[in-house]
């Protein structure tokens, strides 16, 4: 018994005719004919009756579809498993807002464990990662605000990633401890993703504040750059700032703002040969996070 019987009897239950299931899988009738002949002589049942010009499952064939669907499973997951114990490769994205230092941390625990390659990718937004890590194009993301509820994925909180103010040391804000939405008044806000769930919070606490210009930039470090010298202001999670660039920039909690919700979460897809870097990985972000 192999997979291509296995994917003929299901072929052939679907269309309910040799001759048509021959056509979809790109073969000669007799050798679909054949297939199904030495499945039900390994089974030693006969797994299809004639209904007129289709045939239909036996009461044999009906009892062996659920076995046929779990074998079929089962090989499929043991091609994985032994392809990944060779050699491990796992692709892994990051929402916006996180430092190359951040990033780095991961790349350092990566090193220290053997036998896998790493890709990691910037995603757009949070909920794109997570239809990434749905479909199976990335197996673990860092996202904000944001899981997928799906059996074979785990979801964890890892912390709140706190959103503050950031400024060039001489703006004339830099000296102050603390800010309200009001002071931004007749500011200059540089901004990043702005389409984000998460931007609309924030630019909620801004209503009503005055003659505030907004400016969109590429990326965080585009943010970063332009902030540090002396253009405007940014709001960005604590975590997007480094302590090297605390030299050039002044960070400061602004009220209400900081209150937005910005849960960082892990979440990764259920294979147990992956788990173990995986779980290495989130480790050392947690620590990075913790130290910072």
């Amino acid at each position: 018994m192999d997979t291509i019987q296995l994917e003929t009897f299901f072929t052939v239950i679907k269309h309910k005719n040799f001759s048509k299931a021959a056509e979809i899988l790109n073969v000669s009738q007799p050798t679909v004919s054949a297939r199904i002949r030495n499945l039900e002589f390994e089974l030693n049942c006969q797994l299809f009756e004639k209904d007129g010009k289709n045939i239909t499952l036996s009461e044999e064939g009906k009892v062996f579809v659920h076995y046929a669907k779990n074998i079929l499973i089962n090989l499929n997951h043991s091609k994985e498993a032994i392809q990944h114990s060779r050699f491990n490769s796992i692709k892994v994205g990051f929402a916006p807002g996180f430092t190359y230092s951040f990033i780095t941390q991961m790349i350092k625990a990566i090193l220290s464990i053997e036998n896998i390659e790493v890709s990691i990718y910037e995603g757009k937004d949070s909920q794109i990662l997570n239809e990434q890590i749905i479909s199976g194009d990335l197996d673990l993301v860092f996202t904000r605000n944001f899981i997928a509820h799906k059996s074979y994925i785990v979801s964890e909180f890892l912390f709140e990633d706190k959103l503050v103010l950031i400024c060039g040391k001489n703006h004339r804000l830099a000296n102050a401890e603390t800010l309200k939405p009001q002071d931004l008044a007749d500011e200059t806000l540089i901004c990043y993703q702005r389409h984000t769930p998460l931007w609309e919070e924030i630019e909620r606490h801004f209503i009503g504040v005055p003659n505030i210009k907004r400016i969109e930039v590429g990326n965080n470090e585009m943010v970063k750059s332009v902030v540090g010298s002396g253009i405007g202001v940014a709001i960005t999670p604590f975590l997007g700032v480094n302590e090297e660039e605390k030299n050039q920039l002044t960070v400061i909690n602004i009220q209400e703002v900081d209150s937005t919700p910005n849960k960082v979460y892990v979440q990764y897809r259920k294979n147990s040969i992956i788990e173990k870097p995986v779980k290495k990985m989130i480790y050392s972000i947690i620590n990075h996070e913790l130290e910072m």
